[in-house]
């Protein structure tokens, strides 16, 4: 009797700990995929973005917030070599706040042209659907061949602003990025 009530505690921790354990992530690659098209292949992809208040708040405070796509396209080469990688892809975006017009804008560091959206949510609602995205050209990909592809979305690193990588270091946690979200494609 008296090992059942040390094991009791034990029991209900580990009963806890499933609902502790499954806090919403920030970023969450829900969907992807490649088609082929006449003009290369598009990357399709369904993408959750619930940033944490302290996110929120830097940015309300006038910090860009800086994000990435990234993409990487590997062919399978057989069990006893490692995949060769093929293509690489980084789409930085870059948000900010622009309250003396009241409105966020959105820039797209590879076009460079801005988008402008009425706040933050609306902003990050257009970067949760990737559609017809032009990753390669119709030469990209070798027929016969298997290719596995990986994508994540999240904070850039390499483009936060120096007080906010520091204060990442003792407070909150600024190197949020999905997981590896991964498929196979064969042209």
């Amino acid at each position: 009797m008296k090992s059942l009530r040390l094991l009791a505690p034990l029991l209900l921790l580990l009963s806890l700990a499933p609902a502790l354990a499954t806090a919403a992530p920030a970023f969450e690659v829900r969907q992807a995929s490649l088609q082929r098209q006449p003009d290369g292949y598009k990357l399709n992809a369904l993408i959750d973005i619930r940033l944490p208040n302290y996110i929120r708040e830097a940015f309300e405070q006038g910090f860009d917030l800086p994000l990435i796509l990234e993409v990487e396209v590997y062919r399978k080469r057989g069990w006893w070599l490692w995949d060769k990688r093929v293509f690489r892809l980084g789409q930085r975006y870059r948000l900010r706040d622009r309250s003396f017009y009241d409105n966020v804008r959105l820039l797209d560091l590879k076009t460079g042209e801005p988008r402008y959206f009425d706040n933050l949510d609306d902003a990050l609602s257009s970067l949760s659907v990737v559609f017809n995205y032009p990753l390669l050209p119709p030469s990209g990909l070798e027929s016969g061949h298997s290719y596995r592809l990986r994508l994540r979305f999240g904070i850039d690193q390499d483009e936060l602003p120096i007080p906010l990588k520091s204060s990442s270091l003792w407070k909150n946690d600024w190197s949020l990025a999905s997981d590896w979200y991964e498929w196979e494609y064969q042209p």
